[in-house]
């Protein structure tokens, strides 16, 4: 046994203090921290873990089998770097650099019983800020290396970068079961660049991959002095994940671009299609069990929970959404997204049984949405919220034979149902509500028996081309709403 052996040190006070000592002594010699399934100190394939572990510039952490699982009572992340969250991580002198954590065989993170804090009671009554709840937080760093682990019970986002380049997060997989309201899975936000974000599964209770640029709160105190502060080339793919808002969000308010975007291959985590008859006769299985491995118990986040859950048949809000005329700075809209704030985006080859297939917000310019296919409950493959939009380009977009929503998707009154960002007033393959739209062009979609038009909209100002047009419906309209003009071409 080494001194880069977290059992090398029995005296340490605690199971955090036995890795941490491990991981400095590691990185002052360049060699690699393997952290075993069995824990020597207490005789427990458990570690348990009361503070975070700080990662220097060259750690690599190899977790064997093992299960860390995050102490009751405890206010602080699992792994973060060294300088996130200091003075020192505000200059560029406190960047860190070459950090890999990665799992081999069943490699278990574990949020444990909630501690209770969460977004309502965040630095209020001498609660820290509730970034200490994400699981893995890494500021001002690059080259990061995070593959092959499990977390478990999450207490707030699972894993969380801010001012961090060239990182890769790949082969992760998330089960969250009520442990925390807002439990998104990874979450790029202001600052970051050059990012592989690939192959995630199982259940994230918000967003699976959040892309998130914005100005004010928490995030201006991440600010690090003389960095880009923009979220640009980044690639999302392989999101196999249940979500019950977006498996991929984008968003950016405040001046802050965003850009340089590829989200690819997305598809709802699913037993059996939600449409299938036969669903009825299953019981719901969400992409998770009781009986995952390694189970660990769980406590409530708050003791009423107020934030949506998988149940019964309900659905995700959006396989991708993109944009929103919300969370800008003081809440004034003269901070909202402008057209070009927002650009460069690819999203193609969705798969999704969510209420709408990609879900568009606030401002988009040079687009590119493909391969869009809705199942089971969805009602709305792609809708444009009220926003400015500018050459954006739809191929193929559509529903499967047997989509079938809800009958309250297309009963009245649907545009004061669902509010202002995903109401309509009509069902459509592709919807405009106060949408301005130019440059616009379609090149395959298709509508199906249930969806008055093939292009609908309200309040909107659109003109769009649009060629190899489909309706299975005797029925469906090429367009209907006023301010929506749709040219077919052969």
């Amino acid at each position: 046994m080494t001194r880069y052996d977290p059992n090398y040190y029995l005296d340490a006070a605690n199971d955090a203090e036995m890795i941490q000592r491990a991981v400095d002594a590691a990185a002052a010699d360049g060699v690699r921290v393997t952290v075993p399934r069995r824990n020597l100190r207490t005789g427990q394939d458990i570690w348990i873990i009361p503070q975070a572990i700080l990662l220097h510039s060259g750690s690599v952490v190899a977790l064997d089998n093992c299960h860390l699982r995050q102490a009751d009572g405890c206010f602080d992340n699992l792994f973060r770097n060294a300088n996130a969250r200091t003075e020192r991580a505000l200059t560029r002198a406190g960047r860190q650099y070459d950090i890999r954590i990665y799992g081999v065989g069943h490699a278990v993170l574990d949020g444990g019983n909630h501690n209770g804090l969460i977004e309502r009671n965040s630095g209020q009554d001498g609660r820290p800020h509730i970034i200490v709840n994400t699981m893995l937080h890494f500021h001002n760093c690059e080259r990061v290396t995070l593959e092959n682990l499990n977390l478990l019970h999450p207490r707030w986002w699972g894993i969380t970068f801010h001012y961090c380049a060239q990182g890769r997060v790949s082969n992760i997989r998330f089960m969250s079961i009520g442990s925390a309201p807002n439990a998104d899975g990874v979450d790029l936000r202001t600052g970051c660049n050059g990012f592989v974000i690939e192959n995630l599964s199982g259940y994230t209770q918000d967003d699976s991959v959040a892309l998130t640029c914005l100005d004010h709160g928490f995030d201006a105190t991440m600010r690090v002095e003389g960095m880009d502060d923009s979220i640009h080339n980044v690639i999302v793919r392989n999101i196999t994940t249940a979500s019950m808002c977006a498996q991929v969000r984008l968003l950016n308010q405040d001046g802050k671009k965003l850009y340089n975007v590829l989200v690819e291959n997305v598809q709802s985590a699913c037993e059996l299609d939600p449409a299938d008859p036969k669903a009825a006769e299953y019981e719901y299985l969400a992409p998770f069990s009781k009986d995952y491995a390694l189970e660990s118990r769980t406590t409530w986040a708050a003791e009423k929970p107020y934030w949506a859950r998988f149940e019964g048949d309900r659905r995700g809000g959006a396989g991708v959404r993109i944009g929103q005329d919300h969370y800008y700075k003081d809440n004034d809209p003269k901070n909202r997204a402008r057209l070009g704030d927002t650009f460069n985006i690819t999203v193609r080859n969705v798969q999704t049984s969510a209420f709408e297939g990609i879900t568009i917000g606030g401002t988009l310019r040079d687009a590119l949405i493909e391969n869009v296919q809705t199942f089971g409950r969805s009602a709305i493959p792609v809708y444009f919220g009220a926003g400015e939009y500018d050459c954006i380009r739809l191929r193929d977009i559509g529903s499967a034979w047997n989509t079938s929503p809800r009958d309250e998707d297309l009963a009245e009154g649907t545009l004061e149902r669902y509010g202002d960002m995903y109401g309509y007033a009509v069902p459509a393959a592709v919807y405009f509500h106060r949408a301005a739209v130019r440059g616009m062009t379609v090149d395959g979609v298709r509508a199906n028996a249930y969806a008055r038009a093939v292009f609908a909209g309200d309040g909107c100002d659109v003109r769009l081309r649009a060629w190899n047009v489909q309706t299975r419906g005797e029925e469906t309209k090429l367009a209907e709403g006023e301010g929506l003009r749709a040219e077919l071409r052969d």
